[in-house]
């Protein structure tokens, strides 16, 4: 779906107005998004702390949450853990799923550790009473989907990665020599007096050492059966507690006296008792003096709420605990755009020598929390901020607008603009939504379907329905890109602002306009005929809605099934494009099933179809546009066929509507170009790293705009653009510039006064946009 826009003088001042001076890539987010890994306080430098993300690496705030900013290149950008050197406050440790890497610049740039290839590092500890020892446990936290991303397993023996000189050299040990069912590693802790004894949580056990690292013995459970979650020990150094479950995840806390040995379980409590929930990652406040202890419990999917614990000892003998409930639910407090209970997955408390405080993530954003004099908790948004000019009305309530602090949002398929309306179509958030340029943001219409939230959305287009610009959109429930059925939504832009409402236009499972339920991963409209909506609906096929202000006003209107014969064998597609220069021809990529470049005319009232390229696969797009009155289709995907796995993407090109194509930008082409600008994740991978792309083909007038992306390594060789010349020539240049995040899902351009502004959407860091260089004239290189 890529078309071209011209932009409002308006627009253009005010976008231009709010971008960073000098930036040429401009975040326009809601902020956070996504999951959420952790948020990490350094232990020595009162308000920095780090975020872990699970798409776009790690983010540093120096100013306690006001301000977030990205840090540097990683090999994967998908972060589990991360850990702050006491002594010296620059020297960082970031276990991702492939690989450990280390920072001495405050995250400036990392060094990967080669002994970490390919393998994932869910846990990572710096020796307070001795910071040049250094340990990292292998594991995946949650993520067991994961495990198998870079040929490892969940069985097999606990490993961990150690350094004695601060970093500097490696090597790999073993907790057991024997084989678990769940090598797991959660988390590892030391004795907060004695520097030789350490506690790591794997998900088969506990295990210690108490001779510098050297061996290790598993402690007892209090259940063979059960598994282990995450431990935690008492300042004073002589309480470990900890959270045993069953395999489905839900457990309870216990607490064991080190100086006896034996498990108790703390779940009733004197005024409140905890159900039976997925707890995990216990922590002791490190304020909590002699025998009286705070505990956090966080929770991995459940939400519940956040509960805290006072547990109160006489020496060895457990003498009395409670529970309070400190944050539920969303009123009180500002929640931010992410209207939703809290999810406490990851809970800690600032260390000692900050002011009190607990800091928490809630799966898409974090929060801090403050005690109030009274024992209650203030809950302070981190992530995002209000904005009053366009109030969103939801269930009678009104609601700001947000806009992001320096982080950015999740997996975004596809963006468009229409005067001062921006969508994005968003994974898990839905139809999230500004009117104001894309300054601030909403997504509080995802929430307006009575069975399930509208929170997968993956196309959008600008259409006309009734004389009037409207914006359709694929909108259905689901999360995690599982989409749960095929609906499209209609809202006609009568206001441009949050008083025009979505409409349920078709589909679904009463197969509403007689279309199916298949997710419509890709639709788009013909530019010459606003009216005109194509819909492809995956293992159903391709639709035609002729007429959308009939389908909205006519009870009896139909949509057509235009596809048939060959492409009855693809099961889903993108990139839908009408010929420029024949409303009749359509074009688009089968990306599974019997993939491929398909040309479908219209001869009568019968659709015929050809496959005019053989290649393909997944991600594979084309894209149609005029040029000097000649129909001109770019490809981006696989010259090969969906079964050999190794195949690079290319980018090919046809000047007759798809007769005959040649190869106009290779894997070699862009390495040329980015060589000497690539960090030091590229050479780690390079050897194993398939170029692909998630997407954001598009072409216009003599311009080609191409990403090289691998969704496996979360990574991209960046953006290029190609200028094509009078002879045939192609003169291509790198346009990634300050963009840390190389992937596209799609891709749209909008021209003022002679001048190109790129949009793109993200599989992971929401939108953007940059100004493009000024066109070259025709003829000349």
């Amino acid at each position: 779906m890529n078309v071209m826009y011209r932009l409002s003088g308006l627009m253009m001042a005010l976008l231009l107005f709010i971008s960073p001076l000098r930036a040429q890539w401009v975040s326009i987010n809601p902020g956070a998004g996504g999951q959420v890994q952790d948020v990490v306080c350094d232990p020595s430098q009162k308000g920095t702390l780090y975020l872990a993300s699970d798409m776009e690496g790690v983010y540093k705030t120096t100013d306690n949450g006001k301000h977030w900013h990205m840090t540097g290149k990683l090999v994967h950008n998908r972060v589990y853990s991360v850990a702050v050197s006491p002594q010296k406050s620059d020297h960082l440790f970031v276990g991702t799923l492939n690989g450990l890497q280390t920072s001495t610049d405050g995250g400036e740039h990392y060094q990967f550790v080669p002994q970490s290839y390919y393998k994932t590092y869910g846990a990572i500890t710096v020796n307070p009473l001795n910071p040049q020892q250094i340990v990292a446990g292998f594991g995946w936290r949650d993520d067991y989907d994961f495990v198998h991303f870079f040929g490892q397993k969940k069985e097999g023996q606990p490993e961990i990665l150690v350094s004695n000189d601060g970093g500097k050299s490696w090597n790999i040990q073993y907790l057991d020599q024997a084989e678990l069912s769940d090598k797991n590693i959660w988390n590892i802790v030391f004795h907060p007096q004695r520097p030789q004894e350490c506690y790591i949580s794997t998900a088969s056990g506990i295990y210690v050492s108490k001779d510098d690292l050297k061996t290790w013995t598993r402690l007892p459970s209090p259940d063979p059966s059960l598994v282990n979650r995450g431990l935690s020990i008492s300042p004073n150094g002589k309480i470990l507690y900890t959270v045993f479950a069953n395999n489905d995840k839900n457990g309870f806390p216990y607490a064991m006296a080190l100086a006896e040995g034996k498990w108790m379980k703390i779940a009733t409590g004197r005024s409140l008792a905890l159900k039976e929930l997925q707890w995990w990652y216990p922590e002791v406040d490190p304020r909590s003096t002699g025998d009286v202890h705070q505990l956090i419990l966080s929770l991995e999917g459940n939400r519940d709420g956040l509960f805290e614990g006072t547990i109160e000892w006489d020496g060895n003998e457990l003498k009395t605990y409670d529970y309070n409930l400190i944050w539920q639910g969303t009123d009180g407090y500002d929640f931010g755009w992410d209207m939703a209970d809290p999810n406490p997955r990851y809970v800690h408390y600032t260390p000692a020598s900050w002011e009190r405080a607990i800091w928490s993530t809630t799966n898409e954003n974090m929060f801090e929390g403050v005690r109030m004099n009274d024992g209650t908790y203030q809950w302070n948004n981190k992530y995002c901020d209000p904005h009053y000019e366009n109030m969103v009305t939801f269930k009678g309530k009104k609601y700001p607008t947000y806009s992001g602090r320096g982080t950015e949002s999740t997996y975004t398929y596809d963006i468009v603009i229409d005067k001062n309306y921006v969508i994005q179509a968003q994974g898990d958030n839905g139809l999230m939504e500004s009117w104001d340029y894309g300054k601030s943001w909403s997504n509080l219409a995802h929430r307006q379907d009575s069975m399930l939230n509208l929170s997968d959305v993956q196309a959008v287009a600008i259409a006309e329905i009734n004389g009037q610009k409207a914006v359709v959109a694929q909108a259905t429930g689901g999360y995690g890109g599982f989409a749960v059925d095929g609906k499209l939504y209609y809202k006609i832009l009568n206001h441009y602002s949050p008083q025009d409402k979505w409409q349920f236009l078709g589909g679904g499972k009463d197969h509403v306009l007689g279309l199916p339920d298949g997710v419509y991963r890709e639709i788009n409209v013909d530019p010459q005929h606003p009216e005109r909506l194509y819909a492809f609906s995956t293992n159903h096929g391709m639709y035609l809605i002729d007429n959308l202000s009939e389908a909205v006003n006519n009870p009896n209107y139909k949509a057509q099934k235009i596809s048939n014969g060959i492409v009855d064998k693809v099961l889903t597609a993108k990139t839908i494009s009408v010929d420029p220069n024949d409303e009749n021809t359509l074009y688009f990529t089968g990306t599974s099933g019997l993939v491929g470049v398909y040309k479908g005319q219209k001869k009568g009232d019968e659709w015929k179809w050809e496959r005019i390229y053989k290649g393909g696969n997944w991600e594979s797009e084309v894209c149609a546009w005029g040029r000097q009155g000649r129909t001109m289709l770019v490809y981006e995907g696989q010259p090969c066929d969906l079964k050999q796995r190794g195949c690079d993407f290319v980018v090919e090109l046809s000047e007759d509507g798809g007769e005959n194509w040649k190869t106009v930008f290779t894997k070699a082409q862009a390495f040329a170009l980015r060589a000497d600008k690539n960090d030091a994740w590229y050479p780690v991978i390079k050897d194993d790293m398939v170029i692909q792309s998630k997407g954001g083909l598009m072409a216009y007038e003599n311009r080609l705009l191409v990403n090289f992306y691998n969704h496996r390594h979360q990574n991209g060789i960046g953006l290029f653009m190609g200028t094509i010349h009078d002879d045939g020539t192609i003169d291509w240049e790198d346009i990634s510039g300050d963009l840390h995040y190389l992937g596209v899902t799609s891709g749209r351009v909008y021209q003022r006064d002679g001048q190109d502004f790129y949009y793109i959407s993200t599989p992971g860091a929401g939108a953007w946009y940059r100004p493009l260089p000024k066109r070259k004239l025709a003829g000349m290189k």
